[in-house]
């Protein structure tokens, strides 16, 4: 009878509290004693398409009533599944990660130990399909054009425009990028600009002093307004919406070099000095980053101004991925205002040393470097050296 009595013990192990009404035993023995003895454990016993079927009900449905007799066959009871906890989930998210994208492991075990993503699966049901759809939107900035919005992000991949522009989702965006960049200092405006994101397009401008025109791609036609303003001696604003139809830009009068000010009171002294400039406005956005690549597209370079701390070098160095510069403040620079460098406070100290230590080919490395030891120099207390930008 073992074989027949195998299949309800393994059942009765199962931690279900109830045994199906059913019972199917296996094929119909060809003992007649073993199929009477059967019979008379399962009364209603019967044979159905050439297999024993044991009808149950009442007590004889409980589970614990067949125990002893597993215990007897050496059936053991099936150890619990694991628990489905808010760490369950997450570890299978980036298992399945690291199945999707396997190029991007240094990312999910970044993952692994974010207190902020444990957070998130323990008070978001959704966390799981949350992470993946945001992994998805990170992998896609690699190949999208510069100046996506967070609502194409949130319209893309949640399938909600509004997604991403604050809450929950927003703060793992955010958390995300940072552990993706390895900047997890950086604040929300200087992140969004270094990854190419726009939170508000219709706030998301750039601003030159040039003598230049620009061809619209919306009907060909050349506008010499940026031109005009520059006769009048005023800076042109221009939007995300028409940088973005650029396509072609020209010179109305020769210029070579267009100074890069990361700051507003240098720009402001370049515009009154009748200097060609950008404001970059610390780490420069969208906007200014494509205008920045026309400019190159035309063979003018940039003379980029700002300070020489940390974030001075890594906006110099996000300028120069899209027009070829050089630097205004030179080590001959920091060696003749040595009296004016500022000590860098313990914070700032952290901040560029393990950046030092973690992007060994950073191209201003050697800047860093004279930061580190000497402090830092703030672009306004050069302002008075004007003469000597070009």
């Amino acid at each position: 009878m073992k074989p027949w009595l195998l299949r309800v013990a393994k059942r009765a192990v199962t931690g279900m509290p109830l045994l199906p009404a059913v019972l199917t035993l296996g094929d119909v023995p060809a003992d007649k004693a073993v199929r009477r003895a059967l019979e008379e454990v399962f009364p209603g016993c019967r044979e159905e398409n050439g297999r024993l079927k044991a009808r149950l009900d009442g007590a004889t449905r409980e589970c614990a009533r067949w125990l002893p007799l597993a215990e007897l066959l050496g059936v053991r009871p099936r150890p619990p599944p694991p628990e489905d906890t808010p760490g369950t989930h997450f570890a299978r998210a980036l298992r399945r990660l690291k199945l999707l994208y396997p190029d991007a492991h240094a990312l999910i075990d970044a993952m692994r130990g974010s207190e902020s993503l444990m957070r998130f699966f323990k008070t978001s049901p959704s966390a799981p399909d949350g992470l993946i759809a945001l992994c998805d939107a990170l992998v896609s900035l690699r190949t999208a054009p510069a100046g996506v919005t967070l609502s194409e992000l949130g319209a893309k991949f949640f399938n909600d425009s509004k997604a991403l522009r604050q809450g929950l989702l927003r703060q793992q965006l955010e958390h995300l990028l940072r552990l993706q960049t390895g900047n997890m200092d950086d604040d929300t405006v200087a992140l969004l600009n270094t990854c190419g994101i726009i939170e508000n397009p219709y706030t998301t401008h750039a601003v030159v002093f040039a003598p230049f025109a620009y061809r619209s791609a919306e009907d060909g036609a050349w506008l010499d307004w940026p031109y005009r303003l520059w006769q009048r001696g005023e800076a042109a604003i221009l939007s995300w919406r028409t940088v973005r139809t650029i396509t072609r830009i020209r010179a109305e009068e020769p210029f070579g070099t267009l100074v890069l000010s990361e700051n507003a009171a240098p720009f402001h002294r370049l515009v009154e000095t009748r200097r060609t400039a950008l404001y970059t406005e610390g780490y420069p956005n969208a906007a200014v980053k494509t205008l920045l690549r026309l400019f190159a597209q035309t063979g003018v370079t940039g003379l980029h101004w700002g300070d020489t701390d940390l974030d001075g070098y890594r906006i110099a160095e996000q300028v120069a991925r899209e027009i070829p510069i050089r630097l205004y403040v030179t080590p001959a620079t920091l060696d003749r205002l040595r009296g004016r460098l500022l000590p860098l406070t313990g914070e700032q100290h952290r901040r560029l040393s393990t950046f030092i230590d973690a992007h060994p080919d950073f191209p201003f490395l050697d800047a860093l470097r004279h930061t580190l030891a000497n402090g830092w120099l703030e672009q306004e207390q050069t302002i008075d050296e004007l003469t000597g930008l070009y």
